[in-house]
C-alpha cells in the first residue's frame, strides 16, 4: 500500500469512527498531518465516490467507502502478518523440529514442513543456523544464528465438496475420485481440513485425521500462508463460504465435486 493510500485510509477511518460530525482540524490533530493535507484527501475521496458530503462539517462514508475500507483492511492485514515474519527472523533462538540427531554447536538448514519449522543437517533450504542444544530425533531444538531467509512459499487450496445428508451423505460420495486425488498429494506436505459433519466422516473413512476442524475458514488461510497445502472436505453449501475467503486472500484454490448421483 502507497504512502497516499495509507493516509487516505486513516482519513476514511476517522470519518466512519466520528461520522457525520468531524472537523478536517480534528483529523489533522489525531493524524498529525496537516489540515491542507486532510483537505486535499477528503476531496479525492469524495471524488472517488467513497464519502459524501452535507455540508457545514458534515461527512459520510458510503457503501462503496465501507468497501473500500474492507479492501485496505484485508491488504494491511496480508502487510502486518509479512512484517511479523520479518521481525520473527530476527529472534535470538528459534524452536525446530529435529530432523534427526543433532548436537550442540552443529550448522543446520532450515525449512518449514506443514507449517512447521524444521532443522535438518542435509541441505533442505537456504537458510542455515546453529544448534544450541543437544536433540534427539523429533524433538524440540532450540537453534540461533540463523543466515538466510526460510521460505516460505503460499500453499494451495482442494476443496472437495461433500454432498449434504440431505442428497446421501457420505454414502454418495465418490471416493474413487478423491483417491486419485490423495495420490497426486502423497510427496506433497499438506493438511487436512473439514467444515460440517459429513466432510468429517468422509475423512475419517479415507483414515485422514483432520487437522483443522474448528474455525475453519481462518485455519485454512493461515494454513496456506504457513506454506502448507489444505485438503478440505467441506459440505454442501458450505463451500461457498470458504471460495469467498480464498478469494478475498488471493489463494489458490480448486473446487471438486465428489457427488455420485
Amino acid at each position: 500500500m502507497k504512502k497516499r493510500g495509507i493516509t487516505e485510509f486513516q482519513v476514511l477511518s476517522e470519518i466512519i469512527r466520528k461520522q457525520p460530525h468531524i472537523k478536517q482540524k480534528e483529523i489533522a490533530k489525531n493524524l498529525g498531518i496537516t489540515i491542507q493535507a486532510v483537505s486535499e484527501h477528503i476531496r479525492n475521496l469524495i471524488k472517488e465516490g467513497y464519502i459524501k458530503t452535507g455540508g457545514r462539517g458534515e461527512y459520510r462514508v458510503t457503501e462503496k467507502g465501507v468497501r473500500r475500507l474492507k479492501e485496505w483492511l484485508s491488504e494491511m492485514n496480508k502487510y502486518l502478518e509479512e512484517v511479523k515474519i520479518s521481525i520473527y527472523r530476527y529472534k535470538d533462538v528459534w524452536p525446530a523440529i529435529a530432523d534427526e540427531d543433532l548436537k550442540e554447536g552443529d550448522t543446520v538448514y532450515l525449512y518449514m514442513k506443514k507449517g512447521l519449522l524444521h532443522a535438518s543437517k542435509e541441505e533442505k533450504g537456504k537458510a542455515k543456523a546453529k544448534v544450541v542444544e543437544d536433540a534427539k530425533k523429533g524433538e524440540d531444538v532450540s537453534v540461533s544464528e540463523i543466515e538466510g531467509i526460510i521460505e516460505i512459499n503460499k500453499g494451495e487450496v482442494i476443496i472437495f465438496k461433500i454432498p449434504p445428508k440431505i442428497k446421501g451423505g457420505s454414502k454418495s460420495v465418490n471416493y474413487k475420485i478423491i483417491e486419485e486425488k490423495l495420490e497426486e498429494f502423497k510427496d506433497k506436505d499438506y493438511v487436512v481440513a473439514t467444515m460440517g459433519t459429513v466432510g468429517y466422516v468422509v475423512a475419517k473413512k479415507l483414515g485422514l485425521n483432520p487437522d483443522i476442524r474448528f474455525g475453519t475458514l481462518q485455519g485454512i488461510v493461515r494454513a496456506t500462508e504457513k506454506g502448507c497445502n489444505v485438503l478440505a472436505f467441506i459440505t454442501g453449501g458450505m463451500t461457498e463460504r470458504i471460495i469467498k475467503k480464498l478469494d478475498e486472500h488471493k489463494i489458490t484454490y480448486t473446487v471438486i465435486d465428489v457427488y455420485r448421483e
